[in-house]
């Protein structure tokens, strides 16, 4: 996380698997190879090219729970091996915050192959407030 809000291109493709593949169901799109993935990085619409800052947190729960930056935010890490599941909230350019939930495998310690899943933050509906309780949301 430090390495994507540093926007360390280096760093990042170091992690990624040469056969890298991300999946994005909602938008029916595949990126193959770190290098195409580092280019989405790169071409963001918005993006100021500035690194995110990051911000040290101190660490509540297991070690697979953190949090890790205002923009970016790591809600929860959890997963052991080769397997992984990463729940995250975002802050884009325009100033929405999305959900980020990103499942992702390993193989040979490198990142081989994530989904990521992304959803806006949305207003609760009235017509449920009696049978909800209002939980409030990690900051982004």
């Amino acid at each position: 996380m430090d390495a994507f809000g540093r926007q360390e291109v280096n760093a990042l493709r170091s992690m990624l698997h040469p056969d890298y593949i991300d999946e994005m169901p909602q938008t029916g799109e595949l990126t193959r190879g770190p290098e195409n993935a580092l280019a989405i990085m790169a071409n963001y619409p918005g993006a100021s090219g500035t690194p995110i800052p990051l911000v040290d947190a101190e660490v509540h729960g297991a070690e697979d729970q953190w949090v890790v930056a205002p923009n970016f935010t790591v809600i929860q890490v959890v997963g052991a091996a080769e397997v992984y599941t990463v729940n995250a909230r975002v802050r884009y350019p325009d100033g929405s915050s999305w959900f980020v939930i990103v499942l992702a495998g390993l193989k040979d310690g490198l990142i081989h192959r994530t989904t990521t899943f992304y959803a806006p933050e949305l207003p609760a509906p009235e017509w449920r407030a009696r049978w909800v309780e209002q939980m409030g949301r990690p900051p982004a």
